[in-house]
């Protein structure tokens, strides 16, 4: 274990912020924390203005702190007015800065100031489990954490969140579904050291539970009643919260395999992975052709929702029109989603083919059951796309059909066309595809796209290299 040691080591002398850096942030928190204040005194709102999330708990990342205010506003408040009034001066307060809307369970205003990312945030001043947002947690999250964790098990936290930065699983906003900074923190206290999360965690079985309050201590039945989800983190502030229901199955079980990987034979680039430069078109092009299979794009413009909901309607788009393909008979080997988040959308599809043969079979009845055999005679018998048959075969009816959708292509189209509701395409990405339209592209067609967008080259060719970066260490 001296190289696990000594790989840890590094990289924790990498990503423990400097004395230089600590005075730097906590001074732009102190400003930033002051502009907020002095814009909810001017608009008369009465509200607590806080610091709080990885900064208050120091358990931030050099060249990596993330700032969060929360402005903590009475509970007489509508989460209307919570929505709109507390927005409304937050963005008076961030005025001449960039800044991003983004939504939890209700909005919040993300800004860059000076290079660093300052999230504010409204949520209700509420006593302990009285709670009327989900953000309410956060204040009572970062108390509990600095009474908690000492500077060992920061440094520990650290490490934890610089290693599922590095593998991919580390956030849990709706574009990642992946494990937050309050679960690392949580994770961490729990286990002692990164070195003993990792070791557990390669041992993590389905819905696996972690209690460091021992709120369920031989109890544990219950668990699997309240809460169904791969993970189970008990929310240390509140019993009955899964504060790992975020954490997609996916993003579990790649933490499970890559700490397997990590323990086996310890590397830096497991925190620290390369970014591989994306092939030319000509080595494009011999994948595909290696591949044989057809990847399908659909292309569309902007969406109007803040970033977190736009993803969400593309995860819900992409499974809508996979099932879709494969009701259709369409063999869809993979699927995924990616946007600029700004003005292009995309979700790419990989097929068995784009096109099926004229015909198909069609499975009927057992004979044995008379009154189903005899509806099933009367309804193909006669009917102008049945191109042979019915037939007995071994002990069942069997017919052949014409398919209605041969094309793959054509199929989108038409269910597109307008929207695509009909067909479980999200609300807000129906939409623009009325508004914007849309394209469809196939194999070399793609190559344009990705001559000219660098960022959707990168996601293609991990789409098309199917693994992750540390598998190959």
């Amino acid at each position: 274990m001296k190289k696990l040691e000594h790989v840890c080591n590094s990289v924790l002398r990498r990503i423990r912020p400097k004395s230089l850096e600590r005075e730097k942030v906590l001074e732009l928190a102190e400003r930033m924390k002051l502009k907020v204040t002095n814009a909810m005194s001017e608009s008369g709102l009465d509200a607590e203005v806080r610091i709080d999330g990885s900064v208050a708990k120091d358990t931030w990342l050099s060249r990596e702190a993330d700032i969060d205010i929360f402005m903590r506003v009475s509970p007489t408040l509508t989460r209307d007015e919570l929505e709109t009034t507390c927005l409304r001066v937050v963005r008076k307060a961030l005025k001449g800065y960039r800044i991003i809307e983004r939504y939890a369970e209700h909005p919040y205003v993300e800004a860059w100031v000076e290079g660093t990312r300052v999230n504010v945030v409204p949520c209700y001043r509420v006593e302990k489990g009285n709670w009327k947002s989900a953000t309410d947690r956060t204040p009572f999250h970062t108390e509990y954490m600095k009474r908690h964790l000492d500077e060992n098990l920061r440094d520990e936290t650290r490490l934890l969140k610089k290693f599922m930065k590095g593998i991919g699983v580390y956030g849990a906003e709706i574009k990642v579904g992946g494990l937050s900074g309050m679960l690392c923190e949580t994770l961490s206290l729990f286990y002692g050291t990164f070195r003993n999360t990792v070791t557990q965690a390669s041992d993590w079985h389905r819905s696996e539970t972690i209690d460091v309050e021992r709120y369920y201590e031989g109890r544990r039945e219950e668990v699997g009643q309240l809460f169904d989800a791969p993970l189970v983190v008990i929310d240390p502030v509140d019993r009955g919260r899964n504060a790992a229901a975020a954490v997609s199955g996916r993003r579990m079980w790649e933490f499970v395999a890559a700490s397997r990987a990590f323990i086996q034979k310890p590397n830096l680039r497991f925190f620290y992975p390369t970014v591989p430069k994306p092939s030319d078109v000509k080595q494009l092009r011999s994948t595909m052709a290696r591949r044989g299979s057809v990847l399908l794009l659909i292309q569309m413009g902007k969406v109007d929702a803040v970033v977190d909901i736009l993803w969400s309607q593309l995860y819900k788009t992409e499974r809508s029109l996979r099932n879709l393909l494969q009701e259709n008979d369409f063999e869809v080997s993979k699927s995924a989603s990616w946007s600029d988040e700004e003005k292009c959308n995309i979700i790419l599809f990989e097929l068995a083919s784009a096109a099926l043969s004229k015909s198909k079979r069609h499975l009927g009845p057992p004979v044995s059951r008379r009154e189903e055999s005899e509806k099933f005679l009367k309804k193909h018998l006669s009917r102008e796309d049945t191109v042979s048959g019915p037939w007995i075969e071994d002990d069942r009816w069997i017919v052949e059909k014409l398919r209605r959708n041969r094309s793959a292509e054509l199929l989108l189209e038409a269910s597109l066309s307008s929207g695509g509701r009909a067909v479980g395409v999200a609300g807000r990405v129906a939409e623009s595809v009325i508004k914007c339209g849309f394209k469809i592209l196939l194999n070399e067609e793609i190559t344009r796209l990705y001559r000219s967008n660098r960022q959707f080259s990168n996601f293609l060719c991990s789409f098309l290299k199917g693994r992750p970066g540390w598998i190959d260490l």
